[in-house]
């Protein structure tokens, strides 16, 4: 995405560079500022730093009597032939599979994996994951699918009617740092408090020359920066649908009768 603003600049600075050259040449400028002060770390240090600072610290779970904890998909690979989790998935993979472990000592425990295949693998996100959580011995019956989302915004939405129907009273949030901001957002509006727990974390470095992760956490910052700006903006336009009201345990939760998984 950095690139392809650089390359957009250089473009239009070509463009214009006969007609209008001190514009030409400050586009030319700008351009290649960006791409330095991205590879250099400048912009993504500060740009890491707002997205996870909020949920580096772990907090303390309170578990209840009926628990979710929900993952978040974060696509597949096809390794010669069979479908993979990609390498992103596996620290959330091993934070769900930590807090499971501790949630089992306290109460009724579910582990909800959000994501279909987006990626056309012929087969989903949660398919995938839920089968590596197994051998790594979480209960089947313990594991809850949605296997029809293909973003985040449909990993809130449906999630809750997951929620809804296993009567959870206290829900975990897992995903990367770097996405937990967007995440609670989108869920929020659809009527889940969520105790955020976050998978993995990066963090930019100073370097010269340029570095390409550098590069590549500025793209994935920037994605989520658009992503909570256009939520605000359909909102604004009222393109979003209705916010949920929130979300709370069924009778039968409260009660301690709880459906079967399914």
């Amino acid at each position: 995405m950095i690139v392809s603003f650089v390359l957009a600049l250089l473009f239009l600075a070509f463009v214009l560079h006969r007609r209008r050259r001190r514009t030409a040449g400050f586009l030319a400028i700008a351009s290649i500022t960006l791409l330095v002060s991205s590879g250099c770390g400048l912009l993504a240090a500060p740009m890491l730093s707002d997205l996870q600072t909020p949920f580096i610290k772990l907090p303390r779970v309170s578990w209840g009597s009926s628990n979710a904890i929900v993952v978040l998909g974060v696509g597949t690979a096809k390794v010669d032939g069979t479908v993979e989790p990609t390498p992103f998935a596996y620290g959330r993979m091993l934070r769900a599979f930590e807090l499971y472990g501790s949630c089992k000592n306290h109460g009724r425990c579910r582990i909800i994996i959000s994501g279909g295949d987006p990626q056309q693998h012929r087969a989903s996100e949660a398919a995938v994951y839920a089968a590596e959580l197994v051998k790594a011995g979480v209960d089947h019956a313990d594991i809850v699918l949605d296997e029809a989302s293909r973003n985040t915004w449909e990993n809130a939405k449906f999630t809750r009617a997951l929620l809804e129907r296993e009567g959870a009273d206290n829900i975990v949030l897992v995903t990367a740092a770097l996405h937990m901001k967007r995440s609670l957002l989108y869920f929020a509006h659809f009527g889940i408090a969520a105790t955020p727990i976050r998978a993995d974390a990066v963090e930019g470095e100073l370097s010269l020359p340029p570095s390409g992760m550098n590069i590549a956490y500025c793209d994935i910052a920037l994605h989520e920066y658009m992503g909570i700006a256009r939520y605000h903006v359909y909102n604004a336009l009222g393109w979003n649908a209705a916010p949920l009201t929130a979300l709370r345990p069924s009778a039968d939760a409260a009660a301690g009768r709880l459906p079967p998984s399914s």
